[in-house]
């Protein structure tokens, strides 16, 4: 009995523990399925926390700054710790809408200005002509306007019995001197030299040629009429001098003769551009309907001390060789003056946005995201723009679909600021405080700017208002970079409560309207309505 119940224990015990290797074998399978656990047990906790971290981004704007981190519709949501301030815009769609980046770079930089000049005269070459003597014009030989003229061409001759007596006088005198120069008294033959001398200085200085002088002196007779000689080169502008009998006198301008081998080139110079002007600057101009060749340079003489007030511009006057006629007064040609401002750091001038307040451009930070960076802007020519300040060397900007970049901005910026408390104006009726009744009785359509205005008001119950102070005032919010816009007027009563009175619409467009009522000073109530301006 003992040794059937030993046989059967050793027979449990041979049942209960496992054979060696079989134990060995388990052990590994047990250690393998625990690995596997914990690592599909990570992988699912990393792809739980990034699909978190996506939702959240793409759920809820970044509080800050109106320009937000926020993707893009059609874009990938990217690195959730972007600055505040950056958009991200995904390479695709970057593609879609033509981004283009250019790098911020130190350049010489040359500013042009442009304007149109006329084609004057030369001033200091303008020429009058006048007779010394009254007396009647006899023959022309400049007998019209524009002909070309050289010193010492005839003009027109004249008859004048003071020139007449003179050459009688000459003629004595010359007369007395030969026949007195061999006279035993000095003082005799000297006083006839002087009286020949004192007739030729006065046919010299009213304006009679040397050569005529001569001429009478060979011919010993007096001449009826004598000739006047042009002493300068140039064109007639205007004459007066008419053939046979015309009666001139020394202050009639016969003619005007101007020497056309110089002109001037006179620009009208912009207020803003003054500052870069100086004289003996180099000055191209070009006639618009001819080709490169006839391009012509000169220099700033003069630079005007008065600024026209109509055209907020001043007159520039650019002195031209003309030798060749090409340069005729009154013809107009493009003016340019080119004035060299260094080496600056220098953008695209398509980067740069201006509101009128501010200048920013959308910096490329790499991975998508671009950032709005206010910059001040220095100078700007055709192609580029200097900055002054907001930029470094190197870093690259986006040159266009820029203001695709900026409506993107400000409308992830509009929806950041989503849920945000209003703000009420001051002065304006605190929100839930409307208890009038308005009407607007005229206008019914209101036109852009001064409109009469008026307005039936009465209080909750439907009683007209007697003999309050209404105050009416007109609101229309920021749209994009319009900046917000209001205008107001006090009423006067008419009675029945009705109030009248002028009104500003500052643009067509719905306007918020609001009505106040008061009485010493007191509000007693507020209402809203809309007036359309069209």
């Amino acid at each position: 009995m003992a040794e059937d119940i030993h046989r059967s224990n050793d027979e449990a015990t041979q049942q209960i523990i496992p054979h060696p290797r079989r134990g060995r074998t388990w052990l590994i399978l047990s250690l393998l399925f625990i690995v596997a656990a914990g690592t599909s047990l990570y992988f699912y906790k990393r792809s739980s926390d990034g699909a978190k971290a996506a939702a959240n981004n793409a759920a809820s704007p970044t509080a800050g700054s109106g320009m937000t981190a926020m993707p893009a519709p059609n874009s990938t949501a990217a690195d959730s710790n972007a600055s505040i301030g950056q958009i991200y815009i995904a390479p695709e769609r970057q593609q879609l809408i033509g981004v283009k980046t250019a790098s911020a770079e130190m350049k010489s930089i040359t500013k042009e200005i442009r304007t149109v000049g006329r084609v004057a005269y030369d001033e200091t070459k303008i020429t009058h002509i006048h007779t010394k003597v009254s007396g009647f014009i006899e023959d022309v030989f400049a007998d019209y306007v524009g002909k070309t003229v050289k010193a010492g061409e005839p003009l027109f001759t004249i008859y004048s019995p003071d020139l007449v007596a003179t050459q009688q006088e000459y003629l004595l005198a010359l007369k007395s001197n030969a026949l007195l120069k061999d006279s035993a008294f000095p003082w005799v033959s000297s006083g006839s030299n002087n009286l020949v001398e004192a007739a030729r200085q006065r046919l010299l200085l009213w304006d009679i040629a040397s050569e005529e002088i001569q001429s009478l002196e060979q011919r010993g007779e007096v001449k009826r009429a004598l000739t006047i000689l042009a002493h300068v080169n140039g064109v007639v502008t205007e004459r007066q001098a008419y053939h046979h009998g015309r009666y001139v006198t020394p202050e009639m301008d016969l003619y005007t003769i101007v020497d056309l081998s110089t002109v001037w080139v006179l620009g009208q110079v912009n207020e803003s551009d003054l500052s870069s002007v100086r004289p003996g600057q180099m000055v191209q101009i070009e006639l618009p309907y001819s080709s490169n060749l006839n391009r012509r340079q000169g220099r700033v003489v003069f630079i005007s001390p008065i600024l026209d007030p109509k055209t907020r511009a001043a007159e520039v006057r650019v002195e031209f060789p003309n030798s060749d006629s090409a340069l005729k007064p009154g013809m107009f040609v493009n003016f340019r003056l080119s004035v060299p401002l260094g080496r600056q750091l220098a953008v695209p001038v398509d980067a740069v946005l201006d509101t009128g307040s501010m200048q920013y451009v959308f910096v490329d930070k790499g991975q998508g995201y671009f950032e709005p960076r206010e910059v001040k802007v220095s100078a700007r020519t055709e192609d580029v723009a200097a900055v002054e300040s907001g930029l470094k060397a190197g870093e690259q900007v986006v040159t266009a679909a820029n203001f695709i970049l900026d409506s993107e901005s400000r409308l992830k910026g509009a929806m950041a600021n989503m849920g945000a408390p209003s703000r009420v104006a001051v002065g304006a009726p605190a929100p839930g405080t409307q208890n009038l009744q308005v009407e607007v009785l005229e206008p019914k359509t209101a036109k852009p700017g001064s409109n009469a205005i008026r307005i039936l008001v009465k209080d909750a119950s439907g009683k007209p208002i007697e003999d309050a102070d209404v105050q009416v005032g007109l609101f229309m919010p920021q749209m994009g970079n319009m900046p917000p816009m209001s205008s107001d007027a006090m009423l006067k009563p008419e009675g029945g409560g009705a109030y009248s009175g002028t009104i500003q619409f500052l643009m067509a467009w719905t306007w918020e309207t609001t009505v106040t009522a008061k009485k010493n000073g007191q509000v007693i109530g507020t209402a809203k309505t809309t007036i359309t301006a069209r």
